[in-house]
């Protein structure tokens, strides 16, 4: 009795992550602490120890304890150990849904609400750039469409995280006969067109690649129209939003990567966070300025303070400056594990000219992960609690099918 009580409140604080973090991460992060602190409660109740021996939580827990060490050694070790120590969750989020996700009826369910959350998301950010306003009222900015997020430009940053689970729910549905071949499609057109609007050049580039990707390894002669229109798709919109809202398509032309010219990495603003960022790595090459730390340590005149901000908005200089080249390694490594996951797939399609084992969901996940794991391109913070739900999502996604192969 007390067991299924306790299944059902991990299965609610499940359902609700997806809807909170379009909302309020407060009540996202809240679902993922309830979540994982019931999930343990379950495994100890019914002695599930196997469940932890998992590689991908084993690596994950090792580098938790070397966050906790780090934090120790941190410029601001307050801030460092108040952000590594509760970090655990995230590893216990991607066994718990990895694990709800064998119920076949969880399954099924959280796959149709984050469909219909991120629909309903596409709904009102297309509301927002026609009308001005959304649905709440909420009005569109000059060249940009933020929906729900309001001042928080980051929704193509969330629907390209949220893009892989996107497409295995409508793969999923459509094996069930639920979603016909033409729905598929006119969803996928929505889906691109919103991640557009976003605005977000590093989105939309990433976005693209990952459909790049996809194609190479599941392209076939029947799938070349869908292939057609979705490279005649950006061009066409590009030009049509020249006459909606001119602001949007002038935004994708300004680069702003040359400075009298001088080809600079992506924007002079960008460059400094690099140039800050290197400048503490070298100060501690090691172990770095600890977790959390850059936007205090980057204030120093020798750091260069003009590319102060938050984090230095890229993955690998992020990994480099505040936990140095021991936590470079951890970053380092899960990039090129997923790269080389790719190349074998390539190697078996086109060398051995023969199907790959791996499922068709678990290849998605697995392209999702390295495109969101690339140093070459700017990107949010690794270690913000809201990217981090994101990021665990797709990992336990992919520890599910993984195993379920």
């Amino acid at each position: 009795m007390i067991l299924n009580k306790i299944y059902v409140v991990q299965k609610y604080s499940a359902y609700l992550i997806p809807i909170a973090l379009i909302f309020s991460v407060f009540i996202a992060d809240l679902s993922v602490v309830i979540l994982s602190i019931t999930f343990l409660i379950y495994q100890l109740k019914i002695k599930g120890k196997k469940i932890f021996y998992n590689k991908i939580f084993i690596f994950f827990l090792i580098f938790w304890l070397y966050l906790v060490f780090n934090s120790f050694l941190s410029y601001d070790i307050e801030t460092s150990i108040s952000r590594s120590l509760p970090y655990l969750r995230f590893g216990f989020l991607f066994l718990a849904l990895s694990s709800l996700l064998d119920d076949d009826e969880f399954k099924h369910n959280f796959l149709k609400l984050i469909l219909f959350s991120l629909l309903f998301l596409c709904f009102d950010a297309i509301f927002q750039y026609f009308i001005g306003f959304n649905l709440v009222g909420y009005e569109r900015h000059a060249s940009r469409v933020s929906s729900f997020f309001h001042e928080e430009l980051v929704m193509g940053s969330f629907l390209l995280k949220m893009y892989p689970i996107f497409l295995i729910s409508l793969l999923a549905f459509k094996k069930k006969n639920l979603v016909s071949k033409k729905i598929f499609v006119i969803f996928i057109i929505i889906y691109s067109f919103c991640i557009f609007i976003s605005g977000e050049r590093t989105g939309l580039f990433n976005f693209i690649l990952f459909n790049f990707i996809l194609s190479l390894i599941f392209y076939k002669k029947k799938y070349l129209k869908y292939l057609i229109i979705f490279m005649l798709f950006f061009p066409s919109v590009f030009l049509i939003s020249n006459f909606v809202n001119p602001g949007t398509a002038q935004r994708y032309q300004n680069l702003e990567m040359f400075d009298q010219k001088r080809l600079v990495l992506f924007s002079k603003t960008y460059e400094n966070h690099y140039i800050s960022a290197y400048r503490i790595f070298k100060s501690n090459p090691i172990f770095g300025s600890g977790l959390k730390s850059f936007r205090k340590i980057c204030l120093k005149p020798r750091f260069n303070p003009r590319g102060c901000a938050t984090h230095p908005h890229n993955i690998f200089m992020h990994f480099l400056s505040e936990l140095g080249l021991i936590g470079t390694f951890f970053y380092l490594f899960s990039f090129l594990y997923f790269g080389i996951k790719i190349l074998r797939i390539f190697f078996d399609k086109f060398i051995k000219k023969k199907n790959n084992k791996k499922s068709q969901f678990e290849i998605i996940l697995i392209i999702s992960i390295f495109v969101s794991l690339s140093p070459f391109s700017p990107s949010g913070s690794f270690f913000n609690n809201w990217m981090s739900i994101l990021n665990f999502l797709s990992i336990a996604f992919y520890v599910h099918f993984k195993k379920d192969h």
